[in-house]
């Protein structure tokens, strides 16, 4: 979980806010709304920030290396 994170790593994450999810069994037509953008999987959010992984109550993100959810 983000919160889990080493303070100062958590700092260093642009905000993220998610304010829709689209959640399918087929991998291809999930989608998330965070930030005010409607992204598939595997798509960059910001620099340094890949959308990994879309999944019913949480979401993966990828920032330098680090994998962490988000529930939503």
């Amino acid at each position: 979980m983000l919160s889990e994170l080493p303070e100062a790593l958590q700092r260093q994450i642009p905000k993220i806010t998610i304010t829709g999810t689209v959640y399918s069994d087929d991998p291809k037509k999930r989608l998330l709304l965070v930030n005010n953008q409607v992204l598939p999987q595997g798509s960059v959010l910001a620099p340094e920030i890949t959308l990994e992984g879309i999944r019913p109550r949480s979401s993966v993100f990828n920032f330098r290396g680090t994998r962490f959810r988000i529930s939503h």
